[in-house]
């Protein structure tokens, strides 16, 4: 990253996809002032998947207050570019500057300007250092404005103007005075320059209310043995999915991808109750085996699946539900069965995961006996209700910065602004990152969330899945799990059971993810997480700059996971500002023990209680906290 004056620094770049993108406001410490972003020079993406991206991104824009205007409306119908960038520059803001011995107030454009006259106050009694005013204006318009306060009209110029400085926390009590005119006061506000709406209070650079990074994460796993043209994104896609994680028995031979039975059409539902209208009710199965038969390949075709877990699986007919549903199962069933078919079929081995169940290490005797800790691996997971684990190469995430916000966090309550094209074409610029890396998948049990949530009144028994029945409990969470209510971070969580459901396994998260570098060896902000509410499962994984693996995940994975648990509930346990943080009213979460770094949190550090995982007066603890 370099500035105007050929100063650089270093920055990782998932740090600089959420703290510097285009139009973001920085700290540039070392040379003690901030910046905005004015350009970023970057490198074409190349061989991502536009359909998959525009569908997942759909559901996302259409919540901000201009979510149906362009370019965002009719997203999937857009062209898109994307970028990965190289470098960024920055420009000299805020522009007004004061002296820290006088506050007298001028402007300055760029760095060199503060070192002009001496790096002094201009005026010619005073000798004290300048500094930038560390306030601006900014509107939900999607615009920051300099804080430029007007001369005094007696002296018609700013030669007299200074700051007067009031309570920190009130910026309210500040204001712009002329030292020869008493009558002169104006207050820290202004006009936005994008819409002209009058701003009545200034933000400090630092808020987090001056620029909102629009991210997402995406596994992007390319389809096998057909074209992303031929998988049909949306209620299609997200119902052979379904089929497979509900692992119905009619959906063919194992190692049939999922891709080719979504790939082909075949015999649609209409046809397929006309047949069984015409041979009765009781010969339904009769009718599958028939259309079974005729479908192409070994297994049941498209339509015939879809008919089939449209039995199963009540689901809205919504695409974006579909969509995040589809995209948490295929995930899941590539980062933990592997792909079905035959592994020359693979193209790109790159992007494709290579997971490792626990079983293969605990049920190895040579391993065993070399470490003998993995006799207690299993008994230690099922202590935080974890019922499986695999441990993924290959894992391959795609980071997204598609845009940003300010003054709110809410998308109801702010326009989402796109960035300018770097060629100045009419598509959207995207930008991102491939970072393939590694990955340890926890699947958690379901029926453990189900007694957890009854033991809590969350849930009642008439709504509650047979425990004895794993095919429920996974419809069940399919059910009941609403995606899109936790698809935008600040938006609040309306639906109890997806709250509850969501904030427990976020906390989970964010408890392994806080102790996972201790014993894997990686930094704390190199580990990030990716959460599957509706399979459930826990994503975590690291954070490669250099994108190769490390093999921390593997060693936490292989031999550290006693430990790893061990100190987790510790963690979760304890807060240096006990008992006020465990009695919060709200939730027990705070800086001092549940956040992360926002860039590692796929929430922004919201939805957190660690007493869910370990109790409180008002909680049972999901976790067995006596071993």
């Amino acid at each position: 990253m370099s500035e105007e004056n050929g100063a650089e620094m270093e920055r990782g770049i998932a740090q600089v996809m959420h703290d510097m993108g285009p139009g973001a406001v920085f700290s540039f410490a070392r040379s003690g002032i901030t910046m905005k972003v004015d350009e970023w020079r970057a490198e074409p993406l190349e061989g991502i998947d536009s359909g998959l991206v525009a569908d997942h991104l759909a559901g996302r824009v259409e919540s901000f207050r201009n979510g149906d205007q362009p370019p965002w409306r009719d997203i999937r119908d857009r062209g898109m570019d994307f970028y990965r960038v190289t470098s960024v520059s920055g420009e000299f803001f805020p522009t007004t500057v004061v002296c820290k011995e006088c506050n007298a107030v001028t402007y300055r454009d760029t760095p060199k300007g503060l070192r002009q006259v001496g790096g002094s106050c201009p005026r010619g009694d005073c000798s004290g250092d300048l500094q930038q005013i560390q306030f601006v204006l900014v509107h939900d318009c999607g615009t920051v404005t300099n804080l430029t306060p007007s001369p005094c009209d007696s002296c018609e110029a700013l030669d007299h103007i200074y700051l007067k400085r009031g309570a920190p926390e009130s910026l309210r009590t500040w204001s712009f005075r002329c030292d020869r005119c008493p009558s002169h006061k104006e207050e820290l506000s202004g006009y936005c320059e994008g819409c002209g709406d009058y701003i009545g209070v200034a933000t400090p650079v630092e808020s987090g209310s001056v620029y909102y990074a629009q991210r997402d994460a995406i596994v992007e796993i390319p389809p096998i043995g057909v074209s992303e043209a031929d998988i049909p994104y949306g209620e299609g896609w997200a119902r052979v999915l379904m089929a497979a994680h509900l692992e119905n028995p009619d959906l063919g031979a194992d190692d049939i991808p999922v891709e080719k039975v979504a790939a082909t059409e075949g015999i649609d539902e209409e046809q397929i109750e006309n047949y069984v209208d015409k041979l009765g009710e009781e010969n339904r199965e009769i009718v599958l085996e028939m259309i079974r038969d005729l479908s192409p390949g070994d297994g049941f075709s498209r339509n015939a699946v879809v008919a089939m877990n449209e039995k199963d699986v009540t689901a809205p007919d919504d695409r974006n539900w579909h969509t995040l549903v589809a995209h948490q199962l295929f995930a899941y069933l590539r980062c933990t069965r592997g792909y079905q078919g035959v592994r020359a079929d693979i193209e790109d081995v790159d992007r494709h995961p290579t997971p490792r169940s626990l079983d293969e290490f605990v049920e190895d005797d040579d391993f065993v006996e070399k470490h003998p800790e993995a006799k207690y691996y299993r008994k230690n997971l099922e202590t935080l209700n974890v019922s499986d684990a695999w441990v993924v190469d290959n894992f391959p995430l795609l980071n997204l910065l598609f845009g940003y916000t300010r003054d709110s966090p809410s998308a109801g309550e702010t326009d989402l602004q796109p960035f300018e094209h770097p060629y100045d074409d009419e598509t959207l610029a995207i930008y991102g990152d491939r970072s393939p890396s590694e990955a340890i998948v926890l699947e958690l049990d379901r029926r453990a969330i189900i007694e957890w949530l009854l033991e809590n009144s969350t849930l009642v028994k008439r709504d509650a899945p047979d425990l004895n029945d794993d095919q429920a409990l996974k419809q069940w969470f399919l059910e009941n799990v609403d995606p899109r209510e936790i698809q935008n971070p600040f938006t609040p969580i309306e639906d109890p059971m997806t709250e509850d459901v969501y904030t427990l396994i976020h906390s989970m998260s964010h408890a392994l993810m806080s102790t996972a570098s201790e014993q894997c060896g990686l930094d704390r902000d190199s580990i990030s997480e990716l959460l599957l509410p509706n399979v459930p499962a826990i994503i975590l994984y690291a954070e490669s700059m250099e994108h190769f693996a490390l093999g921390g995940m593997f060693t936490l994975f292989k031999t550290q996971i006693n430990d790893w648990i061990a100190d987790t509930k510790k963690f979760a346990s304890e807060c240096i500002y006990d008992p006020a943080c465990k009695n919060a009213e709200e939730a027990a979460e705070c800086h001092a023990c549940m956040h992360v770094s926002e860039f590692t949190c796929e929430y922004f550090n919201e939805s957190l209680d660690r007493n869910m995982l370990v109790g409180s007066e008002d909680l049972d603890p999901f976790w067995d906290m006596s071993i």
